[in-house]
């Protein structure tokens, strides 16, 4: 497919994935003749595009705009993706709306002879909820499932981070172009996952993010996956919005369940008892997929880090010392009140501890010893 006339097409409809598809079977067979006075703007009206996007057809600098867009992004790193490009996901084809272009940085999609998963939730997580979207990243990405997510801040970016600790493969969906880094603040976590990973948008370079733009992303985000995770977030939410996304289009739902007193676990809970699979511990979600789909677990190995097989830190040695002499499992409050550490540093190193598979966290905040 010409790439050029997909740009185009995007550039007449303003970038807008539901005008574009409204628009596009209008041009089929005019490929080779787009941008000319043949495509009368009667026809498109009669087909509800509206009046300011018909009248863009004859007009020559939308096909300039497209070859700008064409020229920037192969100057500038930047990967197009067309429906019809080998690295364009199967799975994404069969969704409402499937995009018809994608831009990507960083390393090719491979997605499809691979399980992929979506984690999601809340932007403002309680500690609990970041510590299982990481442990449930890693553990993921461990056992070769690619981990997809929204690089938001809170739920995703963790849901990113073990991933990349897990030594496997993530790939972020931004509401913005692939070049504009939001929010700033995961500005570290960008460049990572373009190290170790893939960047996507449907949004063409230069393009800042809007509200709107985030359920748009949020159908790619789970366009991309056979399941969605669902750690935290609220009986109302973006997050809810993905999940129901998620079931209208046919892909499982897990939902992480929790304490009735904490109202970020309001959404997981109620998925929960409307049939969603319940994740009962870190391990569940990548069991179900080798369960469901062995095929695609057969060999597979995911290349662990140097600093995956390296010993414990001094701070590691003094927790999981503290917590033998306890009977093998301790709270973080009491951790705290006799180790003497920050709360920030118990709180990374417990994390950490969690994500190896040395400590389990359980409700109350308090940790099992798995191994030492």
């Amino acid at each position: 497919m010409n790439v050029l006339y997909e740009l185009w097409l995007q550039s007449i409809c303003g970038f807008e994935p539901e005008m574009v598809e409204k628009a596009a079977f209008l041009f089929e067979g005019k490929k080779n003749r787009f941008s000319s006075p043949e495509m009368e703007e009667q026809r498109l009206r009669r087909n509800g595009v509206p009046k300011e996007i018909s009248k863009r057809v004859s007009e020559e600098k939308y096909l300039e705009l497209a070859k700008n867009v064409e020229e920037y992004c192969n100057q500038n790193g930047i990967r197009i993706i067309t429906q019809e490009s080998d690295e364009y996901p199967q799975l994404l084809k069969h969704i409402n709306t499937p995009p018809r272009i994608l831009f990507a940085k960083g390393e090719k999609l491979s997605l499809s002879s691979r399980v992929s998963v979506s984690v999601v939730g809340s932007r403002k997580p309680t500690p609990q909820g970041k510590s299982v979207a990481r442990q449930i990243g890693y553990d993921l990405a461990e056992n070769g499932v690619a981990v997809i997510s929204g690089m938001a801040e809170g739920i995703d970016a963790e849901a990113h981070k073990g991933a990349l600790e897990g030594g496997g493969k993530t790939v972020a969906v931004l509401a913005g172009s692939v070049d504009v880094i939001y929010p700033k603040s995961n500005e570290k976590l960008y460049y990572e996952i373009m190290k170790n990973g893939t960047v996507i948008s449907e949004r063409p370079p230069g393009t800042a993010v809007k509200p709107y733009f985030y359920q748009q992303r949020n159908r790619i985000v789970v366009g991309l996956s056979q399941g969605t995770v669902v750690v935290e977030g609220k009986a109302k939410s973006g997050t809810s919005i993905t999940a129901r996304l998620a079931l209208e289009n046919n892909r499982d739902v897990f939902a992480v369940p929790g304490s009735l007193l904490n109202w970020q676990s309001e959404l997981p809970n109620i998925l929960a008892g409307d049939g969603a699979i319940i994740v009962d511990k870190i391990s569940r979600v990548s069991e179900y997929y080798k369960e469901m789909r062995p095929e695609l677990f057969e060999e597979k190995r995911v290349e662990k880090r140097s600093e995956k097989v390296l010993g414990l830190s001094a701070e590691d040695e003094k927790i999981l010392e503290f917590i033998v002499r306890n009977g093998g499992m301790s709270g973080s409050e009491e951790m705290l009140e006799e180790l003497g550490f920050a709360p920030n540093v118990l709180s990374s190193r417990l994390t950490i501890l969690c994500i190896r598979g040395i400590l389990r966290q359980e409700s109350g905040n308090r940790y099992v010893l798995l191994k030492y």
